[in-house]
């Protein structure tokens, strides 16, 4: 985990004092947290870069860059402007993503970003042009939350890789449970829910990845007897809509492929510097097609294969303009096919759209 620098800590005491007026205050700046954002507020149209580049076809096109809650909230008048003002006694001053990582977002302009090293997970709504934040799960600060998932119903689960917890809550970010995980759970990283309501959780420690239940009761372990090796510090977890599951192995250098049912499938990828291979694979997700996308945090870039494991693009690579990343960790992909990544020490989220080839009926 990195280390925090001193003028970050005295931020931090600020923050909370922010965050609890925050909460105070909520139902005064909640509004519509229902709303959608309309198609066109996606696109920032100063960027326009596209992957890959013409004469060939585009496949994915980067929306937006989002540093911070300047970005999306509209502080130059009402309660948040007060209250930013009145704690901070700075009219430009926001609470930054620091070092942010998993993400999970409803495809209405609803995402949540896990932020470990400041014990914060961001709620941003696009739509509403709200920032909150949840940063207490009952009578315990977050610690260090690594990774977040919305169920069906949009209640929001979140891994505690300092507290070796899971917490969840509701959709309005009020605190329901910690899923028992005592004596099992030693760092929790990424989490996945499949359709069936079972939560998978990779487990960095233990190296091992635990499946809880739709009544959030710990099941065991997930692996079938077929699967012969051992995991590697596996880090983040997905689940497609066939509820395969695909698993970053990342000292390992793969991602593991598993079908519904726990029977291990394939690996994809190994260690190496060509494209189709990993440096450090972290986040994985899939789009509307079943491409897998991985992201590798030392390339600075995610590839992109289809379920035969042939690599169909690599987009990104080191550096800090929009379409570059530096040290990135996760990926999250909504089901109308945005991308939402976390560029962790660029710290920022940047936001693409996965150009779906129409069908001709």
């Amino acid at each position: 985990m990195p280390e925090i620098r001193p003028e970050i800590l005295f931020r931090v005491n600020s923050v909370f004092r922010l965050l609890f007026l925050l909460f105070t205050l909520s139902p005064l700046i909640s509004g519509c947290t229902s709303a959608r954002l309309d198609e066109a507020a996606w696109q920032d149209q100063r960027l326009s870069a596209v992957w890959p580049q013409s004469p060939e076809k585009g496949r994915i096109k980067i929306l937006q860059v989002v540093r911070g809650a300047q970005d999306v909230v509209e502080a130059s008048s009402g309660t948040v402007k007060k209250i930013f003002d009145y704690v901070t006694g700075n009219k430009e001053e926001f609470i930054d993503f620091y070092t942010p990582q998993c993400i999970a977002a409803d495809g209405n302009g609803l995402f949540y970003v896990a932020d470990p090293s400041i014990g914060i997970v961001h709620k941003y709504n696009l739509a509403g042009k709200e920032v909150q934040y949840i940063f207490q799960a009952g009578e315990k600060r977050l610690g260090s939350p690594v990774g977040v998932a919305l169920d069906s119903d949009n209640s929001l689960y979140v891994t505690d890789a300092q507290h070796a917890a899971i917490f969840k809550f509701s959709p309005d970010g009020v605190f329901l449970r910690e899923l028992d995980g005592k004596g099992v759970l030693l760092r929790p990283a990424g989490i996945a829910i499949k359709s069936n309501g079972d939560k998978l959780v990779a487990d960095i420690l233990a190296n091992k990845v635990f499946v809880f239940d739709k009544n959030d009761l710990l099941k065991g372990e997930f692996t079938g007897p077929d699967f012969t090796e051992l995991f590697n510090k596996p880090a983040y977890i997905a689940v497609d809509k066939q509820d395969n599951v695909y698993v970053s192995d990342t000292m390992n250098f793969t991602v593991r492929v598993f079908d519904a049912n726990s029977r291990y499938l394939r690996s994809q990828g190994q260690i190496g510097d060509v494209p189709g291979s990993f440096a450090r694979p972290k986040g994985v997700a899939l789009d509307s097609d079943q491409n897998l996308y991985v992201l590798d945090s030392i390339f600075g870039n995610f590839q992109i294969f289809d379920q035969k494991g042939q690599l169909l693009l690599y987009v990104g690579q080191e550096g800090a303009l929009p379409g570059e990343f530096m040290l990135p960790s996760g990926i999250f992909i909504d089901r109308n096919d945005r991308i939402y990544i976390s560029d962790t020490f660029n710290h920022r989220i940047q936001i693409y759209q996965y150009l779906k080839e129409k069908v001709l009926k």
